[in-house]
């Protein structure tokens, strides 16, 4: 019974800014304050392009509509304030590696 209830939930994204990657791609597309909608037979993320979502700014406002059935994965963030916060923080989780080098072949046996 679990599982089914699973399956119909989806998560509410009211008022917040959403970070949707798609499958094949490499970034993500953000919406603000998106909801689902069926359109035809398919399932849709309707929301709209945030202010500052891009340098030129030339869709924010509009409508967007990504299908929930490409998303391979998504970050939500509490605003756009909280995305470029984010995104201009020099903090690291992890240290990045500037050259990486391969073992030598014998050691990897």
């Amino acid at each position: 019974m679990r599982g089914d209830i699973m399956k119909n939930t989806l998560p509410s994204f009211s008022g917040k800014v959403v970070s949707v990657v798609c499958a094949n791609e490499d970034t993500g597309q953000l919406i603000f304050d998106p909801r689902f909608e069926r359109q035809g037979d398919r399932l849709f993320l309707v929301g709209t392009v945030p202010n500052e979502s891009s340098e030129s700014n030339w869709m924010e406002g509009l409508t967007t509509a990504i299908a929930w059935s490409t998303v391979q994965d998504y970050v939500v963030f509490d605003s756009m304030t909280d995305f470029i916060k984010r995104r201009k923080s020099k903090k690291r989780r992890w240290p990045l590696k500037k050259n990486i080098s391969q073992p030598p072949a014998n050691r990897m046996k």
